[in-house]
């Protein structure tokens, strides 16, 4: 018996009662999906040309007009995007698009624009007050549009390539010194969220790989965690996703003071009745729901007020962790793994300049190794 092909491969070529042969295939439209068809005199030429349609039919869009509005352009790409986008990252493109985009350059015809255009874009936005990292981000949400413009076959280039961005700003981190991190972590001791400060200033995690840990992956006799989830806030309830990237999804290892606070806290889940099964958040709003970002936010400012701590951000005790490591001597390979960073470069980026004390180290083991 004949095997069928299978989901994406298209139909096996059949005989029409005309003659030609016929093969069909799927095919993204800008109404949606629908059934497309290639026809010619043998079975032999009616799969060569289903191989050729399969491989390009997701770069050549189906009734896509040439005249088409750069708005309505960004509005099909989007919808496109929904696939292969994160939920909150494509929320973001979707915010760009609606907000800075559209209103701006929505109307022009896409093969009317010119890089001039885009460049007064950006200038008028850093005159209304946007940091060049916000500009940045507008110009890499267009530029990545206009690239499956140019596969798509609706453009011949990508103009975003002739246009200059503003130049980005030196990321501003504000990390506690070690005095302040002993203070941190004493004040933290009374509060409901010990466990969840404790975990992040000791461990480098995001803020929502954090929020979206469960007692699953967590070994706490062998005092390791890897981190598998992470909340995404953004339009409507909080989800979960997979981690950033790759490298983020990564085993950690525990501190003696993580594992001691991890330890009573799920004493302390348990006496509240909520589980702490594997699939279980680890940490949890009062009604046993994931945790608001916003109200833990909130929670955290509050706490660094009455314990007369810097008003830092909760992503500064990421910092916090790195910097700390990174005096104490420790590889910069080692300290850029525990976080999550891509690369050793980005450790290096971010806290070299926090840490002036390290060019010192250097001019002095250089004389050393020449004695």
């Amino acid at each position: 018996m004949a095997r069928k092909n299978g989901n994406g491969e298209g139909s096996r070529p059949r005989k029409r009662p005309d003659g030609r042969w016929e093969a069909r295939y799927w095919a993204e439209t800008p109404t949606g999906r629908k059934r497309r068809s290639v026809y010619g005199s043998s079975r032999k030429e009616v799969a060569d040309k289903l191989v050729e349609a399969m491989t390009t039919k997701e770069d050549v869009p189906v009734v896509m007009p040439m005249n088409v509005t750069l708005g309505e352009f960004l509005n099909r790409h989007l919808e496109v995007s929904k696939d292969t986008l994160k939920k909150r990252t494509w929320e973001n493109h979707d915010d760009t698009v609606r907000v800075h985009l559209i209103p701006m350059l929505g109307h022009l015809k896409l093969k009317e624009l010119r890089p001039e255009y885009i460049q007064y874009l950006y200038t008028t936005k850093r005159g209304e007050g946007l940091s060049p990292g916000t500009v940045r981000r507008i110009h890499a949400v267009l530029s990545s549009a206009l690239s499956r413009a140019v596969r798509w076959r609706l453009l011949t280039h990508n103009i975003c390539q002739d246009v200059d961005p503003p130049r980005p700003e030196p990321s501003e981190i504000c990390p506690l010194n070690q005095k302040e991190a002993r203070n941190f972590l004493l004040g933290a001791e009374r509060e409901r969220y010990h466990a969840l400060y404790c975990l992040a200033l000791t461990s480098g995690m995001r803020r929502g790989e954090i929020l979206g840990l469960r007692w699953g992956s967590l070994d706490l006799p062998q005092r390791t965690l890897t981190v598998r989830h992470a909340l995404v806030a953004g339009r409507g309830s909080p989800t979960f996703d997979s981690p950033k990237t790759n490298k983020s999804r990564r085993s950690i290892t525990l501190t003696a003071k993580a594992v001691e606070a991890l330890v009573k806290h799920r004493e302390h889940q348990c006496e509240a009745g909520f589980s702490v099964e594997n699939e279980a958040l680890v940490f949890t709003s009062t009604k046993g729901t994931p945790v608001n970002p916003s109200r833990l936010r909130v929670a955290f400012k509050s706490f660094l007020k009455r314990n007369g701590l810097p008003n830092i951000r909760f992503q500064d005790l990421r910092h916090t962790y790195a910097t700390l490591l990174l005096s104490k001597g420790i590889h910069p390979k080692i300290v850029s793994e525990q976080p999550g960073h891509a690369n050793i470069g980005i450790t290096l980026d971010t806290y070299s300049h926090v840490l002036p004390g390290m060019g010192d180290a250097a001019a002095g083991a250089m004389d050393e190794a020449l004695e």
